[in-house]
């Protein structure tokens, strides 16, 4: 009936194979973002802070590299695009409009993001997803063929926008980078000096004590995040990855992609064959080579055709792993049904146990702590997910987003 009201995708027609892998793609993104809460970027190895060292550091520092950078935030960013083709068919099933619901749950993302982004973590990847998600709605019933072909030169783009700066010399994101600058010194906040230009210090932001300080420090830090995603062309990049989503959902939806063993299988073999020794020689330049000119033509061209095949190949084993019904996938569940509020629960415990207002335990750890830190946390989301789903039928923030989204009242509690 058109003047029906829709709500969410019922418990019965969930996809659990989803809630997996977007229960896996939080975990490994914890993994890759603990290491900017944890400082262990920020403070070198011989830092008197560096008290908890392990032999094993450096192994897994290279293994994480190689294996996990990049790979997950595409998984999630496949999922968001997986996402949105699902929820398109269950609003023309209601014989509604699709866009305007859709830019509505992408203005709420939106404003989550932002108050992520502008106060608490510069390395919020949901503001770039919600404004993304606004063009998104345009590509819903763009042919299958058009999607992966656009998507290919989306992800190739971030060439061009290195080789614009490159060639032209006008770095465009200095501007951004700039205002964050001038954003800590309006504040009074601490600068440093690097290759001859003004920078926040982001030692001192991690070592603040003072939360008003913090806020200020991280409004400026802002415009790091923002500088960085024009630098390197993750707009291109993440919106590519959207497109396969979208045409990854539309053939679960419609043509039982997640049942077809023989296509899994292929993308599995593919993505491991071509992904594994792309991402292992840009490990090894990253970690064992001099730095030099064309270094990040070869890591743009290693995140294209290495990062996004073996995230896909991840994907398609994960796939297959579930088809088998392995029980230990399960455990991931939970965590993917409530993965918006997992993410964000992720900040704020990092900032409690890193951060100088805080235990002030920032450049403590070396890499294998900190792993088994992110571990020991990931365990604890996993166990209090599981006990939050059997009293509420939604994670909390994915209650609030609902709620704001489809304009009706949603039961909570179960």
């Amino acid at each position: 009936m058109p003047n029906q009201p829709f709500k969410p995708i019922s418990k019965s027609e969930r996809i659990a194979y989803l809630d997996i892998l977007r229960g896996i793609a939080i975990l490994f993104i914890y993994s890759a973002n603990i290491l900017m809460f944890s400082g262990i970027w920020f403070f070198p190895e011989d830092t008197p802070r560096r008290i908890y060292t392990l032999p094993t550091d450096d192994v897994l520092n290279f293994l994480n590299y190689v294996l996990v950078d990049g790979k997950f935030y595409s998984l999630f960013s496949l999922l968001f695009g997986i996402g949105c083709m699902i929820q398109y068919n269950n609003i023309r099933a209601h014989n509604k409009a699709f866009a305007p619901f859709f830019r509505r749950r992408m203005f709420w993302l939106l404003i989550i993001g932002l108050i992520h982004l502008v106060c608490f973590w510069p390395g919020d990847i949901l503001t770039l997803y919600a404004v993304l998600g606004f063009f998104l709605v345009w590509f819903v019933n763009t042919p299958s063929k058009t999607l992966l072909i656009t998507a290919s030169l989306l992800i190739l783009f971030p060439i061009v926008n290195w080789a614009f700066i490159h060639f032209t010399d006008i770095f465009y994101p200095l501007v951004v980078f700039q205002k964050s600058t001038e954003v800590y010194q309006h504040f009074g906040m601490p600068v440093t000096e690097m290759d001859g230009f003004l920078q926040p210090d982001v030692v001192q932001f991690l070592l603040n004590q003072n939360v008003v300080d913090f806020f200020k420090m991280n409004f400026g830090n802002t415009f790091i995040r923002i500088g960085m995603i024009l630098e390197e062309g993750r707009i291109f990049k993440v919106f590519g990855i959207f497109l396969i989503g979208l045409w990854a959902g539309r053939k679960i939806l419609n043509e039982g992609l997640l049942d077809n063993t023989k296509f899994l299988k292929k993308v599995f073999l593919l993505g491991m064959l071509i992904g594994l020794p792309v991402n292992l020689i840009r490990g090894c330049f990253e970690f064992y080579a001099e730095g030099g000119e064309y270094d990040k033509l070869f890591h743009i061209l290693a995140y294209a055709v290495g990062t996004v095949p073996l995230a896909l190949g991840y994907a398609a084993g994960i796939a297959l792993l579930v088809k088998r019904k392995v029980k230990l996938l399960n455990w991931f569940k939970p965590v993917g049904k409530t993965a918006l509020s997992n993410y964000l629960f992720q900040t704020g415990i990092s900032i409690i146990i890193f951060y100088g207002f805080g235990f002030n335990l920032t450049g403590v750890f070396g890499f294998t702590y900190v792993m088994l830190i992110g571990a020991g946390i990931f365990v604890f989301q996993i166990i209090c997910s599981k006990i939050w789903l059997s009293y509420f039928k939604y994670g909390p923030m994915e209650w609030v987003w609902r709620k704001l989204t489809y304009g009706v009242r949603l039961k909570f509690k179960r």
